[in-house]
């Protein structure tokens, strides 16, 4: 009975970050299941994005010399490639951020000036992870998969979650609504 009355204390003492955390959750889902999931809008949108992409880290390099060519979501050269596919586009950052942006209590002044700053910075970002791992490919092949999957994939979601942060700080908590 005792344990009950902690929970519950525990319950109420906590509602607030628990609603957060469970609109999080559920916003997130549902982000997620149409960005990253819906066949309509993953090969009507996010595709073509993925292909633009491809485009930009091919413009990107092509700049500093690579001499790269694209096709479709590939990126190739005589001294690397990289094809980029689902959960190489920024979406799943960009949907956690967003998600973060919609579950926590402020006005829609500060959720517009998150939506308008974040989600352009974290594809910038995702942009400067895939132009990295290209010439992660042409300097150190032979650790670019773990570059990719530990360390790049991380930053990214690390960066995104500092943006969250800093625009709590900045924007919502001072707009913030009981």
């Amino acid at each position: 009975m005792r344990s009950i009355e902690n929970i519950l204390s525990f319950l109420d003492a906590n509602r607030k970050a628990i609603r957060f955390l469970a609109l999080f959750a559920l916003i997130f889902g549902i982000l997620y299941l149409v960005f990253g999931i819906a066949p309509g809008v993953r090969l009507g949108i996010i595709k073509p994005y993925t292909a633009l992409l491809a485009r930009a880290v091919t413009a990107i390099v092509n700049v500093f010399g690579a001499a790269a060519s694209v096709n479709d979501t590939q990126v190739l050269s005589a001294r690397a490639s990289i094809d980029i596919e689902m959960g190489c586009d920024g979406v799943e950052a960009s949907c956690l951020f967003l998600a973060g942006v919609l579950a926590f209590p402020t006005s829609w002044r500060a959720r517009l000036i998150g939506f308008a700053v974040g989600v352009p910075l974290i594809h910038l970002i995702n942009l400067a992870r895939l132009v990295g791992l290209y010439y992660a490919g042409v300097y150190f092949p032979g650790i670019v998969e773990e570059l990719h999957v530990y360390v790049a994939q991380t930053l990214v979601i690390l960066l995104s979650t500092a943006l969250l942060i800093i625009w709590l700080e900045r924007f919502a908590v001072q707009h913030r609504q009981s």
